[in-house]
């Protein structure tokens, strides 16, 4: 069915291209008042209010072609919670990012058209963020994940990655060639989807690095005595992986709330207090940005504190305690892997 519509797509682009050329050769071809210049050809035919919208009709059908061939590429076929997702996220970040825009572009058709495509390309990408969270976490819960299945889907992510850092760079190189500040609007956004994009890859890179691992043991496949060192070292790593997973996703909300504070911060800056509704609206947004971010923080020294005494109440195994019951717990008979005295030891 994915194939079919993309099929149907492309053939509607391609009629949508002849539609142009055909038009616009017509209306060059149309005898004028004053004769018409080779330099002034693409001038004389963006006068026409038809070959406009001949070219945003071809401009979205080649985003809609992409979008889909790549949803095809990395995805195959989305379920029907995974559109309703995706649609509730893309309607939620137009309304809160994109409603207030227009509070401070500048109503012409070029600001208009720079800033249209900012906010497409970055609902693609956030688009693609969210498919590629729900269905890795969808991969890595069931156990007939392959590894290459989920590195069809974690390639996504590095997608996402590398587009919204290339957009980042000709964001720079335009915000420094101008001297308006209304430009610099431009990277809040993309410096969030940027750290938040960092943060899956590291998460979800640690699953597809223990898919990877299963699949190994599952096969007989016994690389150097592979699953020696793994149980050795499962306990260790596991431990210091939580660790690094929980401060950098720390670090990364609190920076995603930044980001919002920014956006916000910058528009109400250009836009100044005029102390309209639309003013009340945007304190109350600033309002919750700041709660968020103090939540944050305090839900984050009451968990540090929670594992404090998680750790005063579960000591640290010695060596001697380990090999005593060869690294299985005395009641369940697994691998304990964590080497922590465990309660439920005699």
């Amino acid at each position: 069915m994915a194939v079919n519509c993309l099929y149907v797509v492309a053939a509607s682009t391609a009629a949508s291209a002849a539609a142009l050329q055909w038009w616009a050769a017509s209306f060059l071809d149309a005898p004028r008042d004053g004769d018409v210049g080779g330099g002034d050809w693409l001038e004389t035919s963006l006068r026409s209010h038809v070959t406009v919208a001949l070219l945003a009709n071809l401009a979205a059908h080649v985003l809609l072609v992409l979008l889909l061939a790549l949803k095809t590429l990395f995805f195959v076929r989305l379920t029907s919670t995974e559109t309703r997702k995706v649609l509730e996220h893309i309607i939620n970040y137009v309304i809160y990012k994109g409603t207030f825009l227009p509070l401070v572009v500048p109503p012409n058709s070029q600001q208009i058209i720079l800033w249209s495509t900012w906010l497409v390309l970055l609902c693609s990408l956030k688009m693609f963020q969210s498919l590629a969270r729900e269905r890795l976490e969808c991969l890595n819960a069931s156990p007939s994940a392959t590894p290459l299945k989920y590195l069809r889907v974690y390639s996504a992510l590095l997608l996402v990655l590398s587009t919204d850092l290339l957009w980042m760079k000709l964001c720079v190189g335009f915000c420094s060639s101008c001297n308006s500040k209304l430009f610099w609007l431009m990277l809040f956004e993309p410096l969030s989807i940027a750290f938040e994009s960092l943060q899956s890859i590291m998460v979800h890179g640690f699953q597809l690095l223990d898919i990877w691992q299963r699949h190994l043991m599952d096969s007989g496949v016994d690389y150097l005595d592979f699953q020696k060192t793994y149980k050795q070292a499962a306990g260790s790593f596991s431990e210091w992986r939580g660790q690094l997973i929980r401060n950098f996703g720390f670090v990364i909300d609190l920076i995603s709330l930044l980001m919002s504070l920014g956006h916000y911060s910058m528009i109400f800056w250009l836009r100044g207090m005029a102390f309209h509704l639309v003013d009340a609206v945007l304190l109350l947004n600033l309002r919750a940005l700041v709660v968020s971010f103090l939540k944050r923080i305090k839900t984050y020294i009451k968990l540090r504190k929670a594992l404090r005494s998680l750790d005063g109440a579960l000591p640290d195994a010695k060596y001697d305690e380990i090999c005593t019951y060869d690294d299985e717990c005395a009641i369940c008979r697994v691998n304990s892997f964590l080497d922590l005295q465990k309660l439920c030891r005699p």
